[in-house]
């Protein structure tokens, strides 16, 4: 029961009923489906195989479905072009043989003096005119390109990131049931509504994670976390536009704005990058890995290691098992630096009965916490305050258990409406010895509301012993 969460990307290496099987029972929590890669119908056979191993195995499993966004990549470039010093470059998604194809229009968006970073930042452009669809640049640096290498425009801001081909994959991911939907590029609030809207009035349940991946979403962070559900740090692009310097500072900024918002947060791109190819992770990776679960990160990732490494098992392994090893050692506890006056307080209510959970629960050691709740607000809000319980999540509302999966400490299981207060709770206690998530003698912190099964009452803390 570690308490950090680990996220899965799902792709050649891991798409087989077997394999999946072994990234759950290896510390798997959320399985990724990334969008920019692979045809729908194979995301539908996922994750109907996700959903049968989640019943069979009896662990719930969160599923992301993540959106491409604008797919920022040049298009398909005969061999390696090199690119000189000084040298005028045409960019265009319609291009003539002497310009470079791009995948998405970006023309009626950058302007005169903006930048282009290809191909991971390697090589910069500056643009000196737009004719028509075609963007005019000249090089500042000398370099390479090839096909399908990344395109980056930290200047500029676009005028939609929620493409067509977005609100397809949107439409089929909401019909076949996933979890949450992550955003790429997103750079506003205001794109964030947009994808809100678009859930809303398909009826359905899926949370919004906002990627952290430019440098107009660093300049709204705090307007983007309050208006998402989630957040991840994609620190690949995000290095790119701004600083890779930068990158540690924005992802401590950005960690301690989600705690402060009740928001689960993610810290994404190669963590165990090497992985990819080697069985064993740098010392490097194992660090980074252990200073994410110290910052209380709700979740860490992995993409091409478990997408389409040659070792997707071993590194869902390796980083549980570092996630344990920190989790279990007994200084971690002085990690948790809460700073309560810095948390929201636009919900006075909740905020003190999380606080004072947590703070009770502390005090008495005890190995747990039990939630009922019917949104996940109340596990959500617990979290935040970092306990050093273990929170069990009680919903009876498989959405709602599935998306708690990601929040740091969370625990859930499922539980039936009972109206009586007093048997729905002698029913968890019940639940919990069977689990044996706590011995005879322990004291248990539970958090309800005077009416089971109603969103937004919870008003009542209890101590029982077991």
């Amino acid at each position: 029961m570690k308490k950090t969460k680990i996220v899965a990307t799902i792709g050649p290496s891991s798409n087989t009923k077997e394999v999946l099987a072994n990234l759950i029972k290896s510390g798997m929590n959320v399985a990724r489906l990334n969008f920019s890669h692979g045809t729908n119908e194979t995301k539908k056979e996922h994750i109907k195989i996700i959903r049968d191993l989640a019943s069979e195995l009896s662990v719930p499993i969160a599923i992301v479905g993540d959106l491409s966004g604008p797919k920022m990549r040049l298009g398909i470039i005969d061999g390696v072009k090199q690119i000189d010093q000084g040298e005028k470059i045409d960019l265009s998604i319609t291009p003539t043989k002497d310009q470079l194809p791009i995948g998405y229009d970006i023309s009626g968006d950058v302007k005169e003096g903006e930048r282009i970073f290809l191909n991971d930042g390697l090589v910069e452009l500056r643009v000196v005119g737009v004719e028509g669809k075609a963007i005019k640049t000249i090089a500042e640096n000398s370099g390479w390109v090839s096909s399908n290498k990344g395109l980056n425009i930290p200047d500029t801001v676009l005028s939609n990131v929620f493409t067509e081909k977005d609100k397809t994959d949107a439409s089929f991911a909401l019909e076949e049931g996933v979890d949450y939907l992550a955003l790429s590029f997103i750079q506003n609030a205001d794109d964030v509504g947009v994808v809100r809207d678009f859930i809303q009035k398909k009826n359905s349940q899926v949370k919004i994670i906002s990627k952290i991946e430019t440098k107009e979403a660093i300049n709204n962070i705090e307007d983007i976390v309050k208006a998402s559900d989630a957040v991840m740090v994609a620190r690949g692009d995000l290095a790119i536009q701004t600083k890779a310097e930068e990158v540690p500072i924005l992802q401590q900024k950005i960690v301690r704005l989600c705690r402060n918002y009740h928001r689960p947060v993610i810290i994404a791109t190669q963590m165990l990058e090497s992985m990819v190819e080697n069985p064993r992770p740098t010392r490097a990776e194992v660090s980074d890995v252990a200073n994410a679960v110290l910052d209380q990160v709700d979740a860490v990732m992995l993409s091409a290691e478990s997408a389409s490494g040659k070792y997707p098992v071993e590194a869902v392994k390796v980083m549980n098992d570092v996630i344990v090893s920190v989790e279990e050692n007994p200084d971690y506890k002085h990690f948790i630096n809460i700073n309560w006056e810095s948390f929201s307080m636009s919900e006075l209510s909740y905020n003190a009965i999380a606080e004072a959970t947590t703070s009770l629960a502390d005090r008495l050691n005890s190995p747990l916490i039990a939630g009922a709740t019917s949104s996940g607000k109340t596990v959500r809000m617990i979290s935040s305050f970092r306990p050093q319980s273990h929170i069990l999540a009680l919903s009876y509302d498989d959405t709602i258990r599935n998306q708690l999966v990601l929040v740091w400490g969370a625990f859930p299981i499922k539980v039936e409406i009972v109206k009586d207060s007093d048997l729905f709770w002698e029913e968890v206690l019940r639940e919990v010895k069977k689990l044996s998530l706590a011995k005879t003698g322990d004291e248990v912190v539970l958090v309800r509301g005077t009416t089971i099964g109603k969103s937004g009452a919870t008003d009542t803390i209890k101590v029982i012993t077991i």
